[in-house]
């Protein structure tokens, strides 16, 4: 059967401090792309920020003024290591994201950008996230592949783009985690395209504000033709769920049974698509254990995204 790009947004679970506690079971459960939830973008409102600190899911900044670590915590230290032993050899992991963005608690992650972009602070950006670059190469290789962005702000599309930009050009890859606004997502994609620097792949959000999204695969395959042509298309959208026990998210699945991850996957078959995401892995591991017919761990909850697209529900 074929395997497909399982990916899982992955909290303060696999943050400084917190990681070690969790990599076997990432190691063991069949993830293929781990998306490390949220890197922020820091802006001088915030008491001991200044624009373009790199925070991550509200912890101590890591990187501030083209450093990393400026205030020697040892947790943040040892978390490039750490996060390096997610793609050991017999880990299925083979790719490792940052997601910068999201909605809830209200972020400005992509409004610091903009101001940055607009005030002659390029340079700021550039110098930090080289100095994450440098940071997380372990044994000659850069852990982190690439980030994932989130934009759910009121900003211009060429923000993406011109951030994207200097991703691009730093050597990262690139993905956009969209749940609306098809058109504002295809245009960034598209002027990046006109240049070479091509996005990886769209994580299309289908639960809360995006569980519409479910019934609607087609329209945003036909957006994404529109950039890459029509054959091309499915293979850039992966779509996600959120885990049953996800708080505030009444649509949350277990792996299998009626409803469930697999049987949703299975109903998306029909389009090749290549692979599929979650939504996310410090809910599976932290919650009380949901009221599923089988196993809800990481690995069940892989199997059914690789059951479901190979139309092998049982």
């Amino acid at each position: 059967m074929t395997a497909h790009n399982t990916a899982a947004y992955c909290s303060g679970d696999l943050g400084p401090g917190n990681i070690q506690n969790y990599i076997p079971n990432i190691q063991q459960s069949g993830l293929t792309t781990a998306i490390l939830w949220a890197l922020h973008i820091g802006r001088p409102s915030v008491q001991g920020q200044q624009y373009g600190d790199l925070i991550f899911n509200g912890a101590p900044l890591f990187i501030s003024n083209g450093t990393f670590n400026p205030g020697g915590n040892p947790d943040i230290a040892a978390w490039p290591g750490q996060i390096a032993q997610l793609k050991q050899e017999g880990s299925n992991v083979s790719q490792i994201f940052f997601s910068i963005g999201g909605a809830n608690p209200p972020v400005y992650d992509f409004t610091s950008i903009q101001y940055m972009l607009n005030h002659g602070l390029t340079q700021v950006l550039i110098d930090n996230f080289t100095a994450l670059r440098t940071a997380f190469t372990v044994d000659g290789s850069c852990v982190i592949d690439g980030f994932d962005l989130d934009c759910e702000e009121s900003v211009d599309s060429s923000v993406i783009v011109q951030f994207s930009q200097i991703l691009f050009q730093l050597g990262f890859k690139v993905t956009f985690c969209p749940y609306t606004n098809q058109l504002f997502w295809q245009s960034a994609m598209q002027s990046l395209w006109n240049q070479g620097m091509k996005v990886s792949w769209w994580n299309l959000q289908c639960y809360a504000g995006g569980y519409g999204n479910r019934d609607d695969l087609q329209s945003w395959i036909d957006t994404l033709a529109q950039v890459v042509g029509k054959t091309a298309a499915p293979s850039y959208l992966m779509p996600g769920l959120a885990v049953q026990g996800t708080p505030g998210e009444g649509d949350g699945q277990c792996p299998t049974g009626e409803g469930g991850i697999c049987s949703t996957f299975a109903g998306w078959s029909q389009f090749g698509l290549p692979g599929g995401f979650l939504w996310m892995y410090d809910y599976i591991v932290q919650q009380p254990p949901p009221t599923c017919p089988g196993p809800a761990d990481l690995a069940a909850c892989v199997t059914a995204i690789n059951d479901g697209l190979n139309n092998n529900c049982e």
